[in-house]
């Protein structure tokens, strides 16, 4: 039987402060630079995300496909100790719970974003397919260096 939930672990280390590098990522036009030339987001806001929220956008993707309806439920944004929870799912993917958090280290700061999936029979493509867009927005974000990791079940690591 097929594994249908996957974790997926991608750490990036960054030469900035902490709280400057979190503060720019509760910003949806940083995002929407990283994921540049790979998925456009239509129905973002142009302010910063806020707890409680949902969003609703359509994705489009390699301007090929596009996803429609895509919700993006802000759980917890915690600025003291530099977390966000988002729930996410549209049609394909029945989760997508990503969990963000940007925490100093000895040369700047550790940028680690986690990902619990379930995507039906889809799951282990769409498993690496997450691994190699948050890996690609690390590096459009220009990180020092990027480790990732592709789990099968959940685990909270």
């Amino acid at each position: 039987m097929f594994e249908h939930t996957y974790t997926i672990i991608v750490e990036a280390n960054y030469a900035s402060n902490a709280d400057d590098t979190f503060e720019e990522a509760l910003d949806v036009s940083e995002m929407q630079d990283a994921m540049r030339g790979l998925a456009v987001y239509h129905g973002l806001p142009q302010r910063p995300i806020h707890e409680g929220e949902t969003l609703v956008v359509d994705v489009t993707m390699l301007k090929l496909f596009t996803t429609r309806n895509h919700v993006m439920h802000v759980e917890r944004l915690d600025r003291a100790a530099r977390v966000i929870q988002s729930r996410e799912r549209n049609d394909g993917i029945q989760r997508w719970d990503h969990t963000l958090s940007i925490q100093p280290s000895a040369t700047g700061c550790v940028w680690r974003d986690t990902v619990i999936l379930e995507a039906g029979r889809w799951s282990w493509l769409t498993a690496r397919f997450c691994r190699f867009v948050y890996t690609r927005r690390h590096r459009v974000r220009q990180a020092q260096s990027i480790r990732a990791l592709v789990v099968a079940g959940e685990c909270h690591a």
